[in-house]
């Protein structure tokens, strides 16, 4: 099962990111959306190379990003990272939920007119407005692959990614002013029904800690696959 999120998530990590295939690991890094943790990082890691990780910080930087390198349940790269400088900085957690039939959403897919929209929600909700034009381009070049979702008040966002026979949430964000009014819950339990008439396995989201919502997605009744820890210097 962690093969298949993993390769959910990276692909539509791809969509967003150039990716660069490593000696045992991947490194994804946008140019004009650098220093994000999610956007820019290296992972995917199966071997031991201080060569490699070495490569990916001096790419990191000439990118203007902090480093950030995610582990799965490998103490040994662990130890090795922290030879290199490297601190522990973040988990983030692979949650999933089965698909629940439910009706009456006011969730709307957006096509290529809506591209700005998208765009604007999502870089009020983030805090990034700088990244407005570089998220439009994103859009722009994923449609066709990426489904991008609003709400009918256009306050909040987000994207989904069907493959492996499972249905990836990403970019889920509410601006700051009509948080807490259970928008964020209606596009989740939209994306739900989808998992559900497709016929999909789950529906997977990922979260970091320090973003403090794994209480709202366990209340939500999401199960913690598996965790990914991340490091950076």
């Amino acid at each position: 099962m962690i093969s298949k999120i993993e390769d959910n998530d990276n692909t539509f990590t791809g969509f967003w990111s150039n990716a660069e295939n490593l000696e045992c690991g991947t490194l994804f890094l946008n140019h004009t959306m650098s220093n994000d943790i999610f956007f820019d990082k290296l992972t995917n890691i199966t071997c031991l190379s201080e060569k490699m990780v070495k490569y990916a910080v001096e790419k990191f930087y000439e990118n203007d990003s902090k480093p950030y390198v995610y582990s799965i349940e490998y103490p040994e790269l662990s130890n090795l990272l922290e030879k290199l400088g490297f601190r522990y900085y973040d988990t983030q957690y692979a949650l999933c939920k089965k698909g629940l039939q439910s009706q009456n959403h006011n969730i709307t897919r957006i096509g290529q007119k809506e591209i700005d929209l998208w765009a604007s929600i999502f870089c009020e909700a983030y805090d990034c407005k700088e990244w407005k034009s570089a998220v439009d381009l994103v859009l722009k070049n994923s449609q066709s692959s990426v489904e991008y979702y609003v709400d009918n008040s256009y306050s909040s966002c987000m994207a989904l990614y069907e493959k492996n026979s499972i249905l990836g949430l990403y970019c889920l964000g509410t601006i700051p002013d009509k948080r807490r009014q259970g928008i964020a819950k209606s596009l989740i339990d939209f994306a739900l029904s989808e998992v559900k008439s497709r016929g999909l396995d789950f529906l997977l989201l990922e979260t970091y800690g320090k973003d403090n919502l794994m209480n709202f997605y366990s209340k939500l009744g999401f199960d913690t696959v598996y965790e990914k820890t991340v490091y950076t210097i």
